[in-house]
């Protein structure tokens, strides 16, 4: 089993598609599960529809938004919020309108600065919670989005991974001189995971500081790493499937402290971070994860998060 064969199921997951800010008055093409997408907003809400008009196959992204309606740029054919046609303009306004005339309508809800759509009526859980987002004592100091050439799994397991932290993130996030991957403690309610580790100071922390992970299927992570006086500092972490080579990932980092006079800047820092990152994982293969345990070989401790992880993901297949 491959990480491909959960695509039925994450239909009826809330993923990601889009950044609030993305939104205008023209609709927004995006991808999700390989299908594509035209997300808006009609009367302050998120809409989702399948990107294509009923008519002559024209994507409805190449349209636009007009009052509370969204236009095809081919036969101006509107539709409204339900996916349903209002108006054909080429014919009376007597003439009776086709039932079939109706765009594919997906449940799309805004939460947390992000458009989130589920492909399925029926979502199998709601839309993570990420408290870090909404706390005023956390001011967010990087918002990123970007795609990698990569597969959603992929770029989760390499973010829950520790032992990698001294190799790709020598001297930035730890040492290789120090290799051994701490004790982690692993937790598993349902649908989410969470594991601590204890880290040594680095380039970003002068003294000892906890790193706390907390996963929720299939892809969004909430990362915590506190220091002992109380200083924390949160990433949020989420990974859309876009297709079979690529995923979105949004980032969000806040902080309940002020960085240091004359430190280094955080964006550059974490850009830093994640080209270091993109490298190595766009190059794995087999480019979908492998969800069968025996296909790659794993250590016992430090392999803990990502063999959970697999394990959560393969019963998605199975469920």
């Amino acid at each position: 089993m491959h990480e491909g064969d959960l695509w039925p199921a994450l239909r009826g997951y809330w993923h990601p598609v889009a950044l609030s800010e993305e939104l205008s008055d023209r609709p927004l093409a995006v991808r999700l599960l390989g299908e594509r997408l035209a997300v808006c907003r009609f009367n302050g809400e998120a809409a989702a529809f399948r990107d294509l008009c009923i008519h002559r196959g024209t994507p409805i992204s190449l349209g636009w938004v007009e009052d509370e309606r969204i236009v095809c740029a081919y036969h101006g054919w509107s539709y409204d919020g339900a996916g349903r046609c209002t108006r054909i303009p080429s014919v009376p306004p007597e003439h009776p309108i086709p039932k079939k005339a109706h765009l594919t309508a997906y449940p799309a809800q805004e939460r947390h600065g992000m458009v989130w759509v589920c492909l399925s009526e029926a979502p199998r859980a709601e839309i993570p919670e990420f408290p870090m987002l909404e706390d005023d004592r956390f001011t967010q100091v990087v918002r990123d989005k970007r795609t990698w050439n990569c597969t959603a799994a992929r770029a989760v397991e390499n973010f829950l991974d520790i032992a990698h932290l001294p190799w790709i993130h020598h001297g930035i996030l730890a040492d290789r001189a120090k290799p051994r991957t701490p004790p982690i403690h692993l937790k598993r309610e349902g649908d989410r995971l969470s594991f601590t580790v204890e880290s040594a100071p680095d380039q970003t922390h002068a003294v000892s500081y906890e790193r706390v992970y907390e996963f929720q299927r299939p892809f969004s992570v909430h990362h915590a790493k506190r220091e002992p006086d109380g200083k924390s500092e949160i990433i949020v972490f989420v990974v859309s499937p876009t297709s079979e080579q690529a995923c979105t990932r949004f980032t969000f980092i806040g902080r309940n402290f002020e960085a240091p006079a004359g430190g280094s800047n955080i964006e550059d820092f974490e850009e830093e971070i994640i080209e270091q990152d993109r490298v190595i994982v766009e190059n794995q293969r087999p480019e979908e994860l492998p969800l069968d345990l025996a296909e790659e070989l794993h250590v016992k401790g430090p392999d803990g998060p990502a063999l959970e992880y697999r394990r959560m993901m393969r019963e998605l297949g199975v469920e």
